[in-house]
C-alpha cells in the first residue's frame, strides 16, 4: 500500500516537473523578438498538438478498455 503511494507520488513529481520544463521553454520562446510576428501561429500549433495528444490517448485509454473487456 505505502509503496503504490510513493510511487503515485514519484509519478505526479515527475510529471509536474515535466510540465514545468515545457512550460518554461514555451515562455521563453514566445517571448524573443523573431517570434513575436509568429506567436498566434505558434500558439495555434501548440493548442492543435494538445489537442491531438489529447485524443490519442483517450483513444489509447478506449482501445485498453474494450481488449480488456474482451479477455
Amino acid at each position: 500500500m505505502i509503496e503504490q503511494i510513493e510511487r503515485n507520488l514519484s509519478q505526479r513529481a515527475g510529471l509536474g516537473f515535466f510540465i514545468m520544463i515545457v512550460i518554461g521553454f514555451l515562455a521563453l520562446v514566445i517571448n524573443q523578438p523573431y517570434i513575436t510576428n509568429l506567436k498566434f501561429s505558434f500558439m495555434g500549433f501548440f493548442i492543435a498538438l494538445v489537442l491531438v495528444s489529447f485524443f490519442l490517448l483517450g483513444m489509447w485509454k478506449v482501445k485498453e478498455a474494450l481488449e480488456s473487456d474482451g479477455d
